[in-house]
């Protein structure tokens, strides 16, 4: 009998089948697979991992190029890999003080504050065209309507006034590289002892003493002008204590100290620097001393930086001193000191906004001992503050004269930066501090 299929059976095994189809086209799709490369082929793709720029630089290998690498610590990613220092082509911003932002120790600005203004905020008061003279003449039009360029020449009012040109010099001073400091302090050494007997120098009396102080330290870079990977450094502190005498003295005591040198600051790795310090100090004797002080330091590629310090004096001075006795007697003698050579092992830790505190611990080279900690803990994005105290233990013991031997030195006072953490640049922020009463210690002779 013959078999007859009707319409919608055949519409339906045609579909059955073209589903059937597709279904092991998937199937083939999924289970086929990519051949597997030789091992031999695997090695020799390998990449060869790149070496570390420290490593690099002790081996005397020239970086000329970012890299691209990470810095990985475990599973975690620490940051980008930075280049030491002064090397600034990664950077997008432009200017003598702009540069790539540092590992991060808080909440730093990226680029500065020049990545925000257009102009250079707060770098200098220039008048914009030189100081004229305007004759008051045309009522009271003090101000141009219609000025161009201040620069160009005579700024055409409509009452044409008459200008005399005085071609006073023009002073740029770019106020962002500076810091700014004031405060006050407290502060003894052996000179704070003065002899009362001119026939017994070992017959002295004293106090110690506490005072203002206030000053300025600016940074700048070298590269720009002789190519060295190397900034430099100038900063003065004065200071005014005992402003109502002492007991041997009506006198107060007024100190000028100057700092200058060179040093070098890296994203990470061997950072140094040597600076010269100059101690002008005027009280019942006058003393002009000098000082090298340095660091040599590491600078890991987070926060941390830890090494030497060290101070080494220049010479002595002789002085004449005036002191008055018990019984009211003016005794005049002579007096010897120098500078105390240091030698400070210190642990820095980075905070954001350029802060940082530190402690140190050391010996002098008369077997003296040293121990501090300094804070610039940050207020504002242009504002911090800073205190540190400095004391010398010395040799001598309780009963041969040790409390006119001993040393301290405590600071607090407020830091102003016009150009804020950034201003001058974070390889040339000033390394060290202008010197003070607790990094010049002075001891008699």
């Amino acid at each position: 009998m013959p078999f007859f299929i009707g319409k919608p059976a055949l519409v339906a095994m045609l579909v059955l089948g073209m589903m059937s189809g597709a279904n092991a086209a998937d199937s083939s799709q999924v289970t086929w697979q990519a051949k597997r490369p030789a091992a031999s082929q695997v090695r020799s793709e390998q990449i060869t991992p790149k070496r570390s720029l420290v490593s690099q630089a002790a081996t005397g290998e020239v970086i000329t190029e970012m890299p691209s690498a990470q810095l990985v610590k475990g599973k975690r990613l620490v940051a980008p890999v930075q280049q030491t220092s002064f090397y600034h082509s990664a950077c997008d911003c432009s200017g003598p003080v702009c540069d790539c932002g540092e590992i991060t120790c808080g909440a730093e600005p990226v680029c500065g504050m020049e990545s925000q203004y257009l102009v250079e905020p707060g770098c200098g008061a220039e008048p914009l065209c030189g100081a004229e003279y305007y004759e008051p003449a045309c009522g009271a039009e003090v101000s141009c309507s219609t000025c161009g360029d201040y620069c160009g020449g005579a700024c055409d009012s409509p009452c044409s006034v008459e200008t005399i040109p005085l071609y006073l010099p023009l002073l740029r001073i770019e106020w962002c590289r500076f810091d700014f400091f004031a405060g006050v302090q407290g502060f003894k050494g052996p000179l704070s002892f003065a002899n009362t007997d001119g026939t017994n120098g070992s017959s002295r009396s004293g106090s110690g003493s506490f005072g203002f102080y206030e000053g300025f330290n600016e940074g700048r870079s070298l590269k720009r002008w002789l190519g060295w990977d190397m900034a430099w450094q100038f900063g003065v502190r004065a200071t005014q204590n005992n402003l109502s005498g002492a007991e041997f003295t009506t006198d107060s005591r007024n100190q000028v100290f100057l700092t200058t040198g060179f040093f070098r600051r890296v994203d990470y790795g061997l950072q140094y620097g040597l600076v010269f310090d100059y101690l002008n100090d005027d009280w019942y004797f006058q003393s002009d001393l000098t000082q090298l002080r340095g660091e040599l330091s590491w600078k890991d590629n987070g926060c941390h930086v830890w090494g030497l310090q060290f101070a080494a004096g220049l010479g002595d001075d002789t002085s004449e001193t005036s002191v008055i006795n018990p019984a009211g007697v003016a005794v005049r003698s002579s007096m010897t000191f120098e500078p105390t050579d240091q030698y400070r092992l210190f642990y820095r830790r980075l905070l954001h906004n350029a802060g940082s505190w530190e402690a140190f611990a050391g010996w002098t080279d008369t077997d003296d001992g040293l121990l501090g900690a300094s804070l610039d803990l940050p207020l504002r994005q242009n504002l911090s503050l800073a205190t540190g105290a400095t004391f010398l233990v010395p040799n001598e013991g309780n009963g041969s004269g040790g409390h006119q031997e001993e040393s301290w030195n405590i600071s607090l006072g407020l830091v102003y930066r016009p150009g804020g953490p950034m201003g001058a640049g974070r390889y040339s922020r000033p390394m060290f501090g202008v010197a003070d009463n607790g990094t010049f210690l002075v001891d008699r002779l």
